[in-house]
């Protein structure tokens, strides 16, 4: 499944203002302290494992090139407007709030 940066950016917005709106409690005497929900340790590795995931994967650029250039690339126009529609659909569906 691929998460859009938008999807992410949502997400993290969302996040954000929950964070926002916890009320402080403190009392006198006692110590401040913070602990994280099991959905923000989540987001805070895939975040940590994101980095280690490159932007552009070479092997695969170089693969398709090569296949481009032999001619022996072949693009299945059902499977582009099907991943299309999706993309719209979830797009769609994040945005309708807006």
């Amino acid at each position: 499944m691929r998460i859009s940066p938008k999807q992410f950016e949502q997400v993290m917005a969302v996040y954000r203002n929950q964070m926002q709106k916890a009320p402080e409690k403190t009392q006198a005497g006692r110590q401040d302290s913070v602990s994280l929900s099991g959905d923000a340790k989540a987001v805070k590795e895939v975040r940590e494992l994101l980095k280690f995931i490159p932007e552009v994967r070479s092997e695969r650029v170089d693969e398709l090139k090569k296949a481009i250039k032999n001619g022996e690339y072949k693009v299945d126009g059902q499977k582009v407007a099907e991943k299309m529609l999706q993309r719209m659909a979830v797009d769609h569906f994040l945005n309708k709030d807006d």
